[in-house]
């Protein structure tokens, strides 16, 4: 298939290009900027927000799927910034759907949102892509209003729309402002100071959080559009709540150091545990489950700081 990647340029696009190119598929990237692994391939520099343009690039590439990953990507920013947060998070994937109905209507849209869309009070019971959605962040809500916007959407103009939630993921080459890239790139400050006791600025060690390989996710979203059922919700998540603190420890082992531990309050955020999502809808109707192990993800972060 020629598969349109909103945010192309992005962490989650350039595995998501490697994945469909490893497995016969073509990519069409659309981002605010030059995907590098596009380079001389398809692909537009464009907003989300421009639905002219992005009718227009749809028109001419004429694209067999969409998966819609552009959008704004990091809790806080939306507490900051929570017009803009509603703006790009839903009109721009309404602008997509739009854009998919006037031009290439029969496209399989898979619209990626977030676990956000729960909130982060723990439930008994992992939850199901019917349970309740009961957001507690600005990005929550319009993660939300987008994951139902679309497919309602899908629906009521007789589209393949399907939705993706994700719990957390993480690998080599995502953003510092995320604590694993953030952890990796200190640790090997120390290593190359040779201060194994050096300090390390953390936020909250006690939160748990569940983590999937992006490598993993992307295989997921791969298969989604491939042949997961239009009009439902797909959890990805890996089924393991890890607390931050054991994290750190196998970053720190792997580097073999033992640093002095000091909490930034500027990154502290009050302890909370996310619900477990279940996953038995994906593993059901494609066969997804995750399979990179924690341990070589948290190796490959270090390493690729290191050779940053």
């Amino acid at each position: 298939m020629r598969v349109l990647i909103t945010g192309s340029a992005g962490f989650v696009g350039a595995y998501l290009i490697r994945e469909l190119q490893a497995t016969g598929h073509v990519p069409l990237g659309y981002d605010l900027a030059q995907t590098p692994l596009l380079s001389g391939s398809e692909q537009c520099v464009g907003s989300i927000d421009d639905g002219l343009t992005l009718s227009q690039w749809i028109s001419s590439t004429r694209p067999d799927a969409c998966v819609h990953l552009a959008g704004m990507s990091f809790v806080p920013t939306a507490w900051d910034h929570p017009q803009e947060a509603i703006d790009v998070n839903v009109n721009g994937t309404l602008n997509v759907l739009t854009a998919f109905h006037e031009q290439q209507r029969q496209a399989r849209i898979l619209v990626v949102t977030s676990s956000e869309v729960y909130g982060r009070e723990d439930r008994r019971e992992p939850v199901l892509e019917n349970d309740a959605l009961l957001p507690s962040s600005i990005y929550g809500v319009s993660k939300a209003a987008a994951d139902q916007s679309s497919l309602l959407f899908g629906h009521h103009h007789g589209m393949c729309v399907m939705t993706a939630r994700p719990q957390n993921h993480i690998g080599p080459g995502q953003s510092e402002r995320f604590a694993m890239p953030s952890f990796a790139r200190q640790i090997g400050e120390l290593v190359r100071q040779e201060n194994p006791n050096g300090t390390l600025r953390t936020g909250n060690l006690e939160a748990r959080r569940d983590f999937t390989d992006v490598r993993d996710v992307a295989r997921a979203y791969r298969l989604l559009i491939e042949s997961g059922k239009a009009g439902d919700a797909y959890n990805i998540a890996s089924g393991r709540m890890i607390p931050i603190q054991d994290m750190l420890n196998e970053l720190c082992q792997h580097a073999g150091i033992s640093p002095r531990i000091e909490v930034d309050p500027s990154l502290y955020r009050p302890a909370d545990r996310p619900p477990q999502l279940s996953i038995e809808k994906i593993s059901s109707h494609v066969g997804w489950h995750p399979e990179i192990p924690l341990s070589q993800t948290l190796k490959d972060i270090y390493d690729a700081v290191q050779h940053a």
